[in-house]
């Protein structure tokens, strides 16, 4: 009888420790997943505080004539602010690529503590508009304060047609030496107008711009010979020769 209930108190004790390895072996596993969780928690936020991982330098790189590198850093210095690890390099580069002088711009993290800009001014080719600028690609932007660009030409024409104005400006110089284009314009008509540096006006037309400007060049001699007054405008809109028109000789 003494061994009958030994045996069952063996049997007992057993199912215990079955039982109890039962639920000892998923809580390990929930023990051994979540520490290393809470672990990379804990070193998230401690990543995550700027007080640690403060940008103390933020570079700026390029040769400018216009940009202040003192104001890109002021521009850069809040969005940097969060620290090290946390700030979003994608929107510090969108952010400065948006000021009115920047062309191309490169931004990146340098360890431990250093946030690099290199930017690519913008250089501008001519005027456009009243307010606007041209960049070699005939990419318009418009800088939030007026610059002292008085010399550089001065392009017109519909939205969209930027590159096309500013391709025939270029074949129209050529044609025109000795002398200088300051304005070509096209119009909402698609009619071309330009002034030289003299002060004459040009006005050219829809048709056949560069053959009709390649004529005047060569009559331009015999024109000049023909008055003695200074020139004021020329319309270049006829098949066979020119309008001129004289300017006002001034009273005496």
């Amino acid at each position: 009888m003494a061994r009958k209930v030994q045996a069952k108190s063996r049997k007992k004790s057993a199912l215990k420790t079955r039982q109890w390895k039962h639920w000892l072996k998923p809580s390990l596993l929930l023990v051994s997943v979540m520490a290393p969780v809470a672990g990379l928690g804990l070193l998230v936020l401690w990543m995550s505080n700027p007080l640690q991982w403060p940008v103390r330098t933020v570079q700026v790189q390029g040769q400018f004539r216009y940009l202040q590198p003192e104001v890109l850093r002021a521009e850069v210095e809040p969005l940097s602010a969060t620290g090290f690890f946390v700030m979003e390099v994608s929107e510090i580069q969108e952010h400065v690529q948006q000021l009115p002088w920047v062309d191309q711009v490169s931004v990146r993290r340098v360890w431990p503590d250093r946030l690099d800009i290199d930017v690519v001014e913008q250089r501008p080719v001519a005027r456009w508009g009243t307010q606007g600028f041209l960049n070699r690609r005939a990419e318009v932007f418009v800088p939030s304060a007026s610059e002292d660009l008085s010399g550089l030409m001065v392009l017109d024409g519909p939205d969209g047609y930027q590159e096309r104005v500013l391709a025939m400006s270029v074949r129209l110089q050529r044609l025109l030496q000795p002398l200088q284009l300051t304005a070509l314009r096209l119009d909402a008509r698609r009619a071309w107008s330009m002034q030289l540096g003299n002060g004459l006006v040009l006005e050219i037309g829809r048709k056949e711009p560069e053959q009709r400007v390649a004529r005047f060049v060569r009559a331009y001699p015999t024109i000049l010979a023909a008055g003695k007054q200074e020139l004021q405008r020329v319309d270049l809109r006829y098949s066979n020769g020119f309008a001129v028109r004289w300017r006002p000789a001034e009273q005496g």
